[in-house]
């Protein structure tokens, strides 16, 4: 990987050159930035530069060492990823160990904290002995989309890079240039993943596209009981679907306001949601709204889907 496979970041890209040129990048570094847009792959590019053994450009991404990290496999280079998972006092100990030796084989040790925010309080806090007096021969790079959530001692040691979104039509044309995907397609995933790449690329190899019609088809057109139809999937189908409807309310609330056509999600379904207008006042598609942020958020917080989904269904289906 290279610095310009991380499409759409050159201002962060190029406070990162301006570092890594001054011999400046040091210590301990923030990414921050909503999820899906670069920032791990910023990172390990960067470990990929600080340990690559090429004589021209860096990193070149074929020496061995540029190959090690591309598959995360270079013993200097450490990545926490807890996944849902809280990161505990036992992961940055495992840090505080590793930075007090020397490289093993390169000539910086990298640690990348995915999901930083998943620090705990005690973790956080024995971070900061590392944070105070990093070793010279090491960087740590914290990657967030909640820095508000990351506790501020930790956040005032470290260098605050902001990541942020491609502009969606932007992203459109590079799904269609880069990735041959067709137009409905990379319109939907560009609009629907707000701008970031990485999660339109995560979607593209999924059946999305067709899912979010047959919700569609199955709840709004046909209006039938909204537990009937999802009730028993698992809480990150359920997630999926409250996306779907969150978008799909969010473009009729748009065409409704007067929005240009090029601006809704669904475009592939323009004609349905024309019918749909009239349906709703600004009152009720608010409403709807905040109902479907409200259970996103519950269900994050394992409420019971199916007292969930009957309160969602009485909202929806109520004007």
């Amino acid at each position: 990987m290279r610095f310009s496979d991380c499409l759409g970041q050159e201002r962060p890209l190029s406070i990162i050159r301006a570092h890594l040129a001054g011999s400046r990048f040091s210590g301990a570094y923030i990414f921050s930035g909503p999820e899906g847009i670069g920032k791990k792959m910023a990172a390990k590019i960067i470990a990929g530069q600080l340990n690559c053994t090429g004589q021209a450009q860096r990193p070149c991404g074929e020496c061995s060492s540029c190959l090690k990290i591309n598959k995360e496999e270079h013993p200097d280079l450490h990545i926490i990823q807890n996944g849902e998972s809280q990161i505990k006092i036992e992961d940055v100990r495992d840090i505080l160990r590793q930075a007090s030796f020397r490289p093993y084989e390169g000539m910086v040790k990298v640690f990348i904290i995915d999901n930083a925010h998943k620090l705990n309080t005690e973790a956080a806090n024995s971070l900061l002995k590392v944070l105070e007096e990093p070793p010279k021969d090491a960087v740590i790079i914290l990657i967030t989309h909640k820095p508000q959530n990351i506790i501020k001692t930790v956040l005032s040691r470290c260098k605050a890079i902001k990541f942020t979104p491609l502009i969606r039509a932007q992203l459109e044309n590079i799904l269609i240039k880069n990735y041959a995907l067709d137009k409905t397609t990379a319109h939907f995933l560009a609009y629907y993943a707000e701008g970031r790449l990485g999660l339109a690329l995560r979607l593209k190899d999924t059946p999305l596209l067709q899912e979010k019609n047959r919700i569609f088809d199955s709840f709004i057109i046909s209006a039938k009981p909204l537990d009937r139809n999802i009730m028993g999937q698992s809480k990150e189908q359920l997630q999926v679907c409250l996306n779907i409807l969150a978008s799909w309310f969010r473009d009729i609330y748009l065409l409704k306001a007067g929005a240009a056509d090029k601006e809704i999600i669904h475009s592939d379904r323009h004609s349905d949601l024309l019918k749909l207008i009239p349906k709703f006042s600004f009152k009720q598609l608010d409403d709807i709204l905040s109902t479907l942020s409200e259970s996103s958020l519950y269900l994050e917080k394992n409420v019971n889907s199916k007292l969930l989904l009957h309160n969602l269904g009485a909202q929806l289906w109520k004007v």
